[in-house]
């Protein structure tokens, strides 16, 4: 059901988050690595996945056979993978394993709640008092990628970029953008950093339009749709120069 699906994108997205540890939005081979047993502690949980030192004889064997799984589904032979590409594969593996007659064959595994993911709970920040406040976040979280600042930016735009993605793929469309703007601008307009779009543009035309410069402009590749890394790098530049500004 279309529900449940949400469901499935949400978790795995969160999966795909923890796994992030340099916070840009992609993750490499040893991510990856470690990426897989997250997601897995769900189906163990139940039985319906076997432990990782039930399927290898040593971690050097996992992470080769983890590596040459990576490769598949890094197409372009980047070394990285986005989440579209970690969700895209992930929804065809757990079709192919739920097609046929399925049930829990494997023992039972304990597992402890993800705190992490959890607290995490892809937040929208909302943690400034005042215009100060903010400004000061803003620099913060532009000035340095391990600062408790950038993480929670990070996941903020995160959550900004989700709610955006109305097509649950992973990626966005030009469409998808121009609502993306508005719901990643809601904070910087509560403080009075950012204009309104009926202060901006004269019609909903323009402003389209006016978006849809934008989104090519971030869209370098021409497929018509961005990742949310590639939303990420250019929403972490774009606040970086307004923060600039901002901090007196």
């Amino acid at each position: 059901t279309g529900t449940a699906y949400q469901d499935l994108y949400f978790h795995l997205l969160r999966c795909f988050t923890d796994a992030d540890t340099t916070k840009s939005g992609v993750i490499d081979a040893d991510g990856f690595d470690g990426l897989i047993d997250i997601a897995a502690q769900a189906p163990r949980k139940y039985g319906f996945a076997p432990s990782t030192t039930s399927l290898f004889k040593s971690e050097q064997e996992r992470k080769s056979a983890r590596a040459k799984l990576f490769a598949t589904i890094d197409r372009g032979g980047s070394g990285k993978i986005s989440f579209h590409d970690f969700l895209q594969w992930a929804v065809a593996h757990i079709k192919e394993k739920v097609s046929g007659s399925i049930s829990a064959s494997y023992p039972v595994q304990a597992t402890s709640a993800s705190t992490a993911l959890e607290s995490k709970n892809l937040p929208i920040y909302d943690g400034a008092s005042s215009a100060a406040d903010f400004a000061r976040f803003c620099a913060a979280a532009t000035s340095s990628k391990v600062s408790p600042e950038y993480e929670q930016l990070y996941y903020h735009l995160l959550r900004c970029f989700s709610d955006a993605d109305s097509s649950l793929n992973g990626r966005i469309d030009a469409d998808e953008f121009d609502g993306l703007i508005d719901i990643a601008a809601a904070a910087p307009r509560k403080f009075g950093f950012a204009p309104q779009a009926n202060d901006m543009f004269s019609s909903v035309d323009e402003r389209k339009k006016a978006r849809a410069k934008l989104f090519q402009s971030i869209n370098t590749d021409g497929s018509g749709e961005i990742s949310f890394q590639e939303f990420l790098r250019w929403a972490m530049v774009h606040i970086s120069a307004k923060a600039n500004g901002l901090v007196k």
